[in-house]
């Protein structure tokens, strides 16, 4: 790499790592539960740590937590946090020196366009906001570009050399890291499987090679499942909740199936809007490049590219399905368990933005379309009943306020998507930089109000002014073990408070109706007017939640 685009990549790469470690400032601990406690205890067994509290917590796979173990000890609870804010922010920029590989070694982009498509696709929203927050997808968005790597260096390797042996392990090593981050990867374990076998099948490939690739997904897989167990039983009390077969009898239904099938089109719809159009472009670029190249008037689309969309397509299924029923509005575009692929699309979007240079006025047929797919989207969250909240979390991309999420903000939604296509597609007829510069004003805004406002809000509500952590007062109690009153159950007490006392154990017992197993109790206020001589030692600022100290002689 030269001089003149080396300097741009590292100068980008430590802008987008310095900002967002910046904003990561004003986090004092994990606000989303008890996704960010999974993550953060499971580090911490993994570290030899203490257990956390999750018998009644869905399970979190331990491939991301791994990366987090090492700064579990490294000073107190809230520092280790933020170093892993900082290990966040460096996950994040990492994937614009990868997204540039990607495009300029193996997607045919010239290095001047490359640089500017991939630092385009690294701003985008929800990679800054999820930085913010312990949650996988932090480890989710460079290893689908690594994967996406592995692909297009298997496709590229020459059939005779040692080099297919390099890239089939590589792939196999890239699989395995994704589906131990997250179940929901088995859509790129069984697409590495078939990239490998229609290679091999194609004599692309050799068989030892082939065999290589499958064993190192197979060893991976098998890997995945002693630390899934050992999580169980360290973390979870030896058992966790079986989401997926609850999830499967939902599904079986025809209203569950009516739901999935309603949550495809609404998170399809977000994937577009989030990303201006250019998951599109990148689709519409795909088809056109198979019919030229069948017309014999251009070269195959980079395999990198198919791999992608299959992707995509896969995990918006399993998305999808993940919500046959919908308890909150968010659910029907829900964005977080698809857009890990959003950076890649935006960055080959652009790209053929700045290759192929439409005319900027948009053809009326994918308006159509789009507006048929809004029209539809809106009147399904219009007829929907979904009584909880909207959390901002899982649309941060969303270029609109959320509010309540009401068919007047996906309408709003869609106009300035729309408006932001019609910008890219006039800025790709002025140049790369321009083209560059045009994307780069549609996600900053989003940036500033996706990220600051639920990063912001979220603080606010778990950690309001004068809170302080409850390390000092359990140490100073000598507290190795508290037991939480389930009669006094507050989602975010029970979950958050963990993360802050390293060293001693919570037991669950119903007060109302069984002895405390220990001296040290956390509950409510009530509890210290029905048992006279308790005594507080901290309490949870803006919440109904206090520890108090038993007498000796009351256990």
């Amino acid at each position: 790499m030269g001089e003149s685009r080396r300097n741009p990549l590292i100068a980008g790469t430590l802008v987008l790592f310095v900002a967002r470690l910046a904003l990561s400032l004003i986090r004092s601990g994990p606000v989303l539960v008890a996704d960010e406690i999974g993550y953060l205890t499971n580090a911490r067994v993994l570290a030899g740590g203490i257990s956390g509290q999750l018998e009644m917590a869905p399970f979190y796979r331990g491939g991301y937590s791994a990366l987090l173990a090492p700064l579990v000890s490294i000073g107190s609870p809230t520092t280790s946090y933020h170093l892993m804010l900082a290990l966040n922010a460096l996950l994040a920029a990492s994937v614009f020196p990868l997204l540039y590989l990607l495009l300029s070694r193996w997607a045919g982009t010239p290095r001047n366009v490359a640089i500017w498509v991939a630092f385009a696709g690294s701003l985008y929203p929800a990679l800054t906001t999820l930085s913010q927050v312990t949650m996988s997808e932090n480890a989710l968005f460079p290893l689908v570009v690594v994967w996406l790597i592995a692909v297009a260096g298997l496709f590229a390797a020459p059939p005779e050399g040692s080099r297919q042996f390099f890239w089939a392990a590589g792939l196999g090593a890239a699989t395995g890291a994704l589906w131990a981050v997250h179940n929901r990867m088995i859509v790129a374990v069984a697409l590495a499987v078939a990239i490998l076998a229609w290679q091999a099948a194609r004599r692309r490939l050799r068989p030892a090679a082939l065999v290589l690739g499958l064993v190192v997904i197979a060893v991976a897989v098998f890997g995945v499942h002693l630390l899934d167990n050992y999580l169980i039983d360290h973390n979870y009390a030896g058992s966790a909740p079986d989401e997926l077969s609850e999830r499967t009898d939902s599904l079986l239904t025809f209203a569950g199936l009516r739901t999935v099938v309603a949550n495809l089109f609404g998170q399809a719809w977000y994937l577009l809007v989030a990303t201006f159009g250019l998951a599109a472009a990148a689709t519409w670029d795909f088809v056109r490049g198979r019919r030229l190249h069948r017309s014999g008037l251009g070269e195959k689309p980079p395999p990198a590219l198919a791999a992608l969309l299959a992707l995509s397509a896969l995990l918006l299924l399993v998305s999808a399905a993940a919500f046959p029923e919908r308890t909150r509005p968010d659910m029907l575009i829900y964005g977080r368990y698809t857009e890990v692929v959003a950076p890649a699309l935006i960055a080959f979007g652009l790209g053929a933005l700045a290759r192929a240079r439409p005319a900027w006025r948009a053809p009326a047929r994918p308006l159509l379309w789009f507006g048929a797919l809004t029209a539809l989207v809106v009147l399904i969250r219009a007829t929907a009943s979904d009584p909880d909240a909207a959390n901002r979390w899982n649309i941060s991309a969303l270029p609109f306020v959320t509010v309540q999420l009401g068919p007047a903000i996906l309408i709003g939604a869609a106009l300035v998507a729309t408006a932001g296509a019609g910008l890219l597609l006039w800025a790709s007829t002025r140049g790369t930089k321009v083209l560059g510069l045009a994307a780069l004003a549609l996600f900053v805004p989003v940036i500033a109000y996706g990220a600051w406002n639920p990063v912001r809000s979220s603080e606010r509500a778990v950690y309001p002014a004068g809170w302080e952590s409850p390390e000092s007062a359990a140490r100073a109690a000598g507290a190795k073990t508290i037991a939480y009153d389930l009669d006094d159950y507050d989602t975010i007490g029970l979950y958050t408070v963990q993360w802050f006392l390293p060293d001693t154990k919570l037991k669950l017992f119903h007060g109302s109706r069984e002895p405390a197993p220990s001296r040290f109790v956390l509950s409510g206020e009530e509890w210290g007017r029905d048992h006279p001589g308790a005594r507080p030692l901290w309490n949870a600022v803006g919440r109904d939640e206090t520890l108090w100290q038993m007498p000796s002689a009351n256990p």
